[in-house]
């Protein structure tokens, strides 16, 4: 092999080696970027939980306005956190269980927005019903998981659990409202173990 052919042989090895790296380093930097919105929009979605949990607690402490107030804010960030995660998610299913559940929230955003005592309730329901199919679809199933992925879906059945609650409380009694509480606190303590196991 003559003197120039080595060389451009090495050149192109070289080339390749260069554009194989560059490719990595690609690959790395947009992975890095998904776990870093993925991880931000779950941390979103365990404060807006607990936003939601605080204005759906009876209390004496706060105005009448301060609770309608944390029931407005709250959903609002989980759906704003919910988009961010969809953007993250790898399968098409995954992807519309997070388009359900922030649909979920806007339908409570809507019913705290109508200041209506026939409407809001039905909204929400219908809100907290759209959640918790939501939840169901993005509940990963296939393989064997990690202690990370196993804590997330635990995290994820919690939020399930804590939703179904919601649904199946009747308004209108204090029973009622203490046991709607009680299932925004166990959503919200599943949304933070969601969060703290996003890897």
């Amino acid at each position: 092999m003559s003197v120039n052919k080595q060389n451009r042989h090495k050149r192109s090895k070289k080339q390749r080696n260069d554009l194989n790296k560059r490719r990595n380093s690609d690959y790395q930097n947009e992975a890095t970027n998904v776990r870093r919105t993925a991880l931000i929009g779950n941390w979103i979605v365990a404060i807006g939980t607990v936003v939601s949990a605080i204005g759906g607690t009876p209390s004496t402490i706060f105005t009448k306005q301060t609770p309608d107030d944390f029931r407005l804010i709250g959903p609002t960030l989980e759906a704003v956190g919910i988009a961010l995660v969809a953007e993250t998610e790898d399968t098409i299913l995954y992807t519309v269980g997070d388009q359900i559940q922030a649909i979920g929230n806007l339908n409570v955003i809507a019913g705290v927005l109508s200041r209506n005592e026939q409407i809001e309730p039905l909204l929400e329901k219908q809100g907290d019903s759209a959640q918790l199919v939501g939840l169901g679809l993005v509940i990963k199933t296939a393989g064997p998981l990690t202690l990370l992925q196993t804590l997330y879906n635990t995290g994820l059945m919690i939020q399930l659990i804590g939703t179904a609650i919601e649904v199946y409380a009747i308004r209108g009694t204090v029973v009622a409202e203490d046991i709607k509480a009680l299932g925004a606190w166990i959503k919200a303590g599943g949304a933070i173990l969601t969060a703290l196991a996003t890897e």
